[in-house]
């Protein structure tokens, strides 16, 4: 079973002729994170969850500039691997895997055939929005980054981490996380950093989002830093065929902490897309039952 592909009945001739399913996963993650969702939909059709450069077996081996970053490169990475297998699919981002989605999505519309995002960290949205709001989140985004960028040039990541970690998932996360946990994310420092660089360096305008014929399904937690939640808004107020889903006692890390409710949701809109059916509602809400221990990445 590799790490890039993951299906649960690779014999079965129905699951070959389904369309694939690809997720990408949050930052300071891999592609592991999508393991429910593997388990899930695996049955069906095929499911890609590779790991996004920096992370897991894309880790770099060496030191990488963080200043040439790019959604566009990351988004050819995991592309690369599917070429003449799967001309057409569904996708799945969160977070950084979001943005990295939506990039594909803008650039290779034609093969998307429906797409999922759940809280995308499209942060150059922002400042393009430019109101007193946008502004305000975005100077809190730019905070963690420098916090971040000062402590690996330091030579101290993991108190960058901390402050990364804590901003996503709370206050507290980074104390509860046990001592190989912090290790694991102090060494994922740089490519997280690649990641901030990457998603700043993008410049396209929401209204290039009017513009996709993809049926959209956005997910959002009620417990979400207020970034997250004010860039889903975005999306929904600029997409034409859009459903949106919060999960209200979830947080960032939904897809870990919620699995089962993000991945029905998922599925569903898989099937409604493949139907060719509209989407029921603009607004869609879902409770889920919380899980135990909450994840902690973006």
């Amino acid at each position: 079973m590799r790490s890039d592909q993951v299906t649960l009945d690779e014999g079965s001739a129905a699951v070959s002729a389904a369309a694939p399913l690809l997720a990408l996963h949050s930052s300071a993650a891999t592609g592991g994170q999508w393991k429910a969702l593997a388990q899930s939909l695996g049955t069906e059709r095929p499911v890609f969850t590779p790991d996004l450069p920096g992370y897991g077996r894309a880790a770099f081996r060496d030191a990488v500039r963080d200043d040439n970053a790019s959604l566009a490169a990351d988004a050819a990475a995991v592309l690369r691997p599917l070429e003449g297998r799967a001309p057409a699919f569904h996708l799945v981002g969160h977070s950084y895997g979001g943005a990295v989605a939506m990039k594909i999505a803008l650039c290779q519309p034609q093969r998307v055939l429906s797409l999922t995002l759940i809280e995308p960290v499209l942060f150059h949205l922002l400042p393009l929005g430019g109101s007193d709001q946008d502004m305000r989140l975005y100077r809190g985004v730019l905070g963690v980054r420098d916090r971040l960028r000062g402590a690996v040039a330091a030579g101290w990541p993991a108190h960058g981490m901390a402050a990364f970690v804590d901003f996503w998932n709370g206050p507290g996360s980074w104390e509860a996380c046990d001592a190989e946990q912090r290790q694991r994310f102090a060494a994922q420092a740089r490519a997280v950093l690649r990641n901030f660089t990457a998603c700043f360096g993008e410049t396209w305008h929401p209204t290039e989002i009017a513009g996709l014929a993809m049926p959209l399904l956005t997910i959002s937690g009620g417990r979400s830093p207020a970034v997250a939640g004010h860039l889903v808004d975005k999306l929904v107020d600029a997409a034409q065929d859009v459903t949106a889903a919060r999960l209200f006692d979830a947080g960032h890390m939904s897809p870990l902490t919620h699995a089962s409710g993000v991945n029905s949701l998922i599925r569903r809109h898989i099937r409604l897309a493949e139907e060719g059916a509209p989407a029921v509602s603009r607004e869609a809400p879902f409770r889920a039952s919380p899980f135990s221990q909450p994840g902690v990445a973006a």
